[in-house]
């Protein structure tokens, strides 16, 4: 009884908004200082700045797609730090969510084993290749699934996604490659662009999501 009393005291944007922040911010620290004392250890040696960056972002997609899935997989407690209604919703999104989060952590996974493939880092390129192919491709194969689930709200925005990241690849990099080509500028890596679209392509998510509400405390 006292809980239910001290939940219904507490304001939502505190529940739904501040509190969940608290929560993935507090995990996104974490998992990125662990990410740079690996990187700094004997089983890695240390990594390029191109590469430090590239295994962060792939450590952030991972944390976000677990975060998402947890949610998804138990609704009670994905209620406390995700922002929807209340558990019903995550139990009728469950497909889509943990299709989501899992191909969110494959894509990360896939990204942080290149970061780490030699000969800058400790990992065979052979196997480098396997690990990052394998989550591209089934990363993928599981957002096919997610569009055919998704109602027409949930296509709506990941069309409109889409489009935004279209458009911020074609800014960016097409200015990066122009300042490049004239010599104003370093000419982009391969791992540097391909960090570059998970960067944008996050971005232009969040720009989605946020142009419906569907940021705002729920």
């Amino acid at each position: 009884m006292m809980s239910d009393k001290t939940s219904s005291a507490t304001p939502r944007w505190v529940r739904k908004l501040l509190i969940p922040a608290l929560i993935g911010g507090v995990a996104g620290v974490a998992a990125s200082a662990a990410t740079l004392r690996f990187i700094g250890s004997s089983a890695v040696g240390g990594l390029d700045s191109s590469a430090t960056i590239a295994a962060l972002v792939g450590v952030l997609y991972a944390v976000i797609g677990t975060i998402i899935a947890l949610g998804a997989v138990n609704p009670k407690i994905g209620e406390r730090f995700l922002n929807v209604e209340d558990a019903d919703e995550l139990r009728e999104q469950k497909k889509v969510l943990s299709l989501s989060g899992g191909a969110m952590t494959l894509w990360g996974a896939a990204l942080f084993a290149l970061a780490l493939a030699a000969p800058g880092g400790p990992m065979p390129q052979a196997a480098a290749l396997f690990v990052a192919a394998g989550g591209l491709v089934i990363g993928t194969l599981l957002s096919v699934l997610v569009y055919r689930a998704c109602d027409e709200l949930m296509l709506a925005v990941n069309l409109e996604a889409g489009a935004w990241s279209y458009g911020l690849v074609f800014v960016v990099v097409g200015l990066w490659s122009i300042l490049s080509h004239l010599g104003y500028a370093a000419a982009p890596a391969p791992l540097d662009l391909l960090t570059l679209f998970y960067m944008l392509c996050l971005l232009a998510s969040f720009i989605a999501v946020g142009r419906r509400g569907m940021l705002a405390p729920r």
